[in-house]
């Protein structure tokens, strides 16, 4: 509900009254009682600096009564004039940190009583039409203090008609002007033929009765130009006067749709802070600003990512509709890890309180908007606690649950894909050894690695380790739970089978997530020796130490008796990466393993009578 008063004398004679600013607080809050509307507008027009401090003290009262209403927040927006240095009345730094937002009037800069006709709202200064346009008009608010989320940009739905000297642009009027709504301009213009001012960057059109006619105006080109500006301006949003101006077109509509519409992404993917703290910027790389922090364990809603930057909603009320995270690239840097399991909350009502309790009586902390959706950290009845940056010293908040949608598992609607650059796993192993596949894997899907992606073989496989999988063909992937466009590790748990001969053993895999199939074919094929194979090739010096615990300290010695061949000596890690390489000939002394670390080593010996494998463990 919008309440005015217009005029020098009636604006001084109010604003100079207590008893008539303390009726109207009274009056306006007793509107939003009875209607129970969400707030109130002030259109109050010609405030004169000799009663900018009134002005400023009733906004004062008035938000104070309806920010603190019993049935929660209500909003005071008021309107503003277009040229703020004109208008000294306005103190516009404490009218927007004490409202909820300025409808700047960006119209009217020719207006009805102009003796020029000309742009009613000309969207860049030039040098034809001078400074003043609504580029000069959002600037000069900046510089005049208010906060560019304090903003809303009016934009006109009419033009001006003004009987001129002649047909010339810029030509001087020979009377008042009159208003033409947007569904005449446009019909107007389309008989009479549309112009194009390069330098107002607005349409207009003239015409010739008994004299010559010029009518300038905005349409869905001028408007989407303004459009832009707000957004590039990070500005709360536009506005018009007035609704219906348009009628049945919807060309400007459509023009709102394409600038401002947010149409609420499908691939929703829960993102979770991995250090201690996260800047949250602006944009999506370290040259944006910070808006806050977020701690570790924070969970966020990305929806899309530049690089390894993630697009994340932030409150809408304490900054932009977006904003930006760093998840590292997954191996050096693990900014932000992949979660799962989650429920999020998006918002069906247009604007949504984020209180510090579970109840309306609770302090506001900010406001969600329309389409956004958030992580729910927990429930208390019908109201819902979200993860939040850092806002106001709050990290969570609580929703009313009824004004929102909650979504459970988001990920679950995604694609997922991923291409893998390596696999590294021993070439030979003894039977039921247990060994790692470590994968090297880049995410190029939309949902995070998580606890649900496994890697599915053919069938019952023969590497299946129970207690590391899911059943006989479906081993758990573990490491790091990778965003999309992150690269990491992953590896598995598998072990060899029981062979009567040295084997070789294959299976073919691909990842699996809720019994899809994705990525490519992931093949792991070595040679399974049995126990005991080929043990006549060489003597090995304090045999029982070695073949029975398989333990060793300082180094190993290898003894090749004379009577057997030469014999290639392997030694890998436990990732199945070679680390020792030598070739033994008969009679020599094989020393292995001074310069190891303490750990589990597997040790390959082979000619062509035989291999054998020993998986060992050096102690110090």
């Amino acid at each position: 509900m919008t309440f005015t008063l217009f005029g020098n004398s009636s604006v001084t004679a109010f604003l100079n009254n207590a008893a008539a600013r303390a009726n109207a607080i009274a009056n306006i809050r007793a509107m939003v009682d009875n209607y129970g509307i969400e707030g109130a507008n002030l259109d109050f027009e010609f405030v004169t600096g000799s009663v900018r401090d009134s002005f400023s003290l009733f906004v004062n009262d008035l938000a104070y009564q309806l920010w603190n209403h019993a049935n929660g927040w209500k909003e005071l927006y008021m309107a503003t004039p277009a040229v703020p240095e004109w208008y000294p009345g306005y103190d516009i730094a404490y009218l927007a940190a004490h409202s909820d937002g300025l409808f700047i009037m960006a119209y009217d800069f020719h207006w009805s009583g102009s003796t020029v006709a000309g742009p009613v709202s000309p969207c860049v200064p030039s040098s034809f039409w001078g400074q003043y346009c609504a580029a000069k008009t959002i600037g000069s608010y900046k510089a005049y203090g208010a906060s560019a989320s304090k903003l809303i940009l009016g934009l006109p739905y009419y033009g001006i008609d003004w009987p001129t000297t002649s047909q010339d642009m810029g030509s001087s009027t020979t009377g008042t002007g009159s208003a033409v709504v947007y569904y005449y301009a446009f019909q107007n213009a389309n008989t009479y033929g549309r112009l194009w001012d390069s330098y107002s960057q607005t349409p207009w059109y003239r015409y010739h009765t008994s004299q010559w006619h010029q009518c300038w105006y905005d349409d869905s080109v001028s408007l989407a130009i303004k459009f832009t500006m707000t957004n590039d301006s990070l500005l709360q949003g536009a506005g018009c006067w007035a609704l219906t101006y348009d009628r049945s077109y919807d060309h400007i509509y459509n023009a709102i749709r394409r600038a401002f519409w947010v149409e609420a992404p499908t691939r929703h993917f829960t993102v979770q802070v991995n250090i201690d703290s996260l800047n949250v910027r602006d944009g999506p790389g370290t040259s944006y600003n910070i808006l806050t922090t977020a701690p570790i364990g924070s969970k966020f809603v990305a929806f899309d990512y530049i690089n390894n930057w993630y697009k994340v909603y932030f409150p809408a009320n304490s900054g932009p509709y977006y904003a930006w995270m760093s998840g590292g690239d997954g191996i050096t840097n693990q900014f932000m890890k992949g979660t799962t399991r989650n429920a999020i909350l998006k918002v069906v009502v247009s604007l949504l309180n984020v209180h510090e309790g579970p109840g309306s009586s609770y302090p506001i902390i900010t406001h969600i908007a329309q389409g956004q959706v958030f992580v729910i950290d927990s429930i208390n009845g019908d109201w819902a606690r979200i993860f939040m940056p850092y806002i106001d010293g709050h990290i969570n908040g609580w929703c009313y649950l009824p004004s929102a949608a909650t979504i459970p598992n988001p990920e679950d609607y995604n694609t997922y894909n991923c291409t893998v650059s390596s696999v590294v796993y021993p070439s030979a192993v003894q039977e039921l050894d247990t060994f790692t596949v470590t994968l090297r894997i880049t995410n190029t899907g939309f949902g995070p690695f998580d606890t649900l992606v496994f890697l599915k073989g053919t069938g019952n496989s023969p590497f299946y380790r129970s207690g590391n999988w899911q059943d006989s063909s479906r081993a758990k992937v573990y490491g790091f739970p990778g965003l999309p466009n992150q690269t990491f590790y992953s590896y598995c748990l598998f072990r060899a089978p029981d062979v009567g001969a040295s084997t070789t053993v294959s299976d073919t895999f691909r990842f699996e997530r809720n019994n899809v199939l994705y990525g490519p074919e992931v093949i792991v094929s070595l040679t399974v020796n049995p126990v005991g194979i080929a043990e006549y090739i060489f003597a090995v010096v304090n045999e029982d130490l070695f073949i029975k615990s398989t333990v060793f300290a300082d180094e190993m010695q290898l003894i090749m008796p004379a009577a057997v061949k030469s014999c290639d000596i392997t030694v890998y890690d436990v990732t199945g990466r070679k680390i020792i390489g030598m070739h033994a000939k008969p009679g020599m002394t094989a020393r292995i393993g001074k310069e190891l670390k303490s750990g589990v080593y597997f040790i390959s010996l082979k000619n062509a009578d035989g291999i054998l494998t020993r998986k060992v463990v050096k102690i110090r």
